[in-house]
């Protein structure tokens, strides 16, 4: 097994709130190091990087800047890069007029469609907004030109970003999948877990930071007279205007219950006595926290395909819901919240030593045709 020296480079603030990709670096790291022997060094500055790697592993196209900064040290030095994109159509998913003019009760299909179509205009003279700017997507074009490959989460990702850098040859793509906890997690025992976090049972539930983006408004929306039914919402606010309106709009139904934290190995209790787990998001790739509802055995509700890689990661889902349509919602929240089926996630493809063995294999490649 040879010995490879691994960069991983991502934005200083990764762990501050953890958030998708950087629990994808984070466990890709340990289970390099544990089955392959692999030595690797999270970067957070251009400036730490030297000839000593052999490769340049860079994380998230979205914050362009920085990543940008790590691309261009590395191809400086002529260092092959590694570039996991973490992408996917952010049209949908930008908070509009909305956060300057106050949040609705919820997000209607009209206003988002309208948006998405007036960005993708402006952004011919802007810079604004940046998930969709014409600045991103000449990042993007140059990432993907100065990488040896680039390792989208699934094929849907990797087709979304060629078809927004405008590239038509896919022979950079290698499919890294995202993985899932999978280590057997000590469940608290129920008179534990409800006593200590006062929460009554049968509660639809869910993780994720509280920002438009995930779409929270919508799910109690549609519950709106249905206040029977208890909702659970863990994660911090990082939008605070749309976390006060959710918190307003909560206040006014009752019964729902907000948690900015728990501890991580407890956050398996919350999915276990679950009735639903629900994310009703506008953008995700593909959505670590449904994947992980789904390997505790918690019934799950997730978007239609244009807001995540259904195909690849919930093909066989039994619920699935257009996330801005609110008598749909409904329908289907009742219809799971009575049902309760169960998806049986794939989990020998989505483990981290399988995500692992398929990064180990794209570095082995990159190292065959470099040294």
């Amino acid at each position: 097994m040879m010995q490879i020296n691994v960069a991983f480079c991502n934005r200083p603030s990764y762990d501050n709130p953890l958030g998708g990709d950087a629990i994808q670096m984070l466990k890709t790291k340990e289970w390099l190091e544990i089955l392959y022997g692999i030595h690797i060094s999270i970067i957070t500055h251009p400036n730490e990087l030297t000839v000593n790697f052999n490769i340049v592993h860079v994380f998230n196209f979205a914050t362009y800047e920085i990543t940008n900064g790590f691309v261009e040290k590395a191809h400086q030095l002529g260092i092959p890069i590694i570039s996991s994109c973490i992408y996917w159509d952010y049209s949908y998913s930008i908070p509009p007029l909305h956060y300057f003019m106050g949040y609705p009760s919820h997000i209607g299909k009209f206003s988002v469609l309208f948006y998405r179509f007036l960005y993708k205009n402006v952004t011919a003279f802007l810079k604004r907004p940046r998930g969709v700017s014409r600045e991103f997507k000449k990042y993007t074009q140059k990432f993907i030109d100065y990488s040896h490959f680039i390792l989208p989460n699934s094929i849907e990702e990797g087709n979304l970003l060629l078809d927004f850098a405008g590239i038509k040859k896919a022979d950079k793509i290698r499919v890294v999948y995202n993985g899932v906890e999978l280590k057997d997690t000590q469940i608290l025992p129920p008179e534990l877990f409800f006593s200590k976090y006062k929460l009554p049972k049968d509660y639809i539930l869910q993780v994720g930071r509280i920002e438009y983006l995930k779409n929270q408004l919508n799910l109690l929306y549609a519950l709106r007279e249905h206040i029977n039914i208890p909702i659970v919402f863990i994660g911090q606010i990082s939008d605070a205007k749309y976390g006060k309106r959710l918190h307003e709009i909560a206040q006014k139904r009752g019964n729902v219950f907000f948690l900015n934290k728990v501890p991580h190995d407890e956050i398996a209790s919350f999915y276990h006595y679950a009735a639903l787990h629900v994310l009703l998001s506008l953008r995700e790739s593909p959505g670590l926290v449904s994947m992980e509802a789904a390997a505790q055995g918690c019934p799950i509700v997730i978007s239609t395909s244009e807001y995540l890689p259904k195909k690849t990661y919930f093909s066989k889902a039994p619920y699935v819901v257009d996330p801005l349509d609110i008598s749909v919602i409904e329908q289907v929240l009742l219809q799971a919240y009575q049902e309760r089926k169960k998806f049986d996630l794939n989990i020998k493809d989505f483990s981290w030593s399988n995500v692992a063995a398929q990064t180990y294999d794209v570095y082995k490649e990159v190292m065959d045709k470099t040294y």
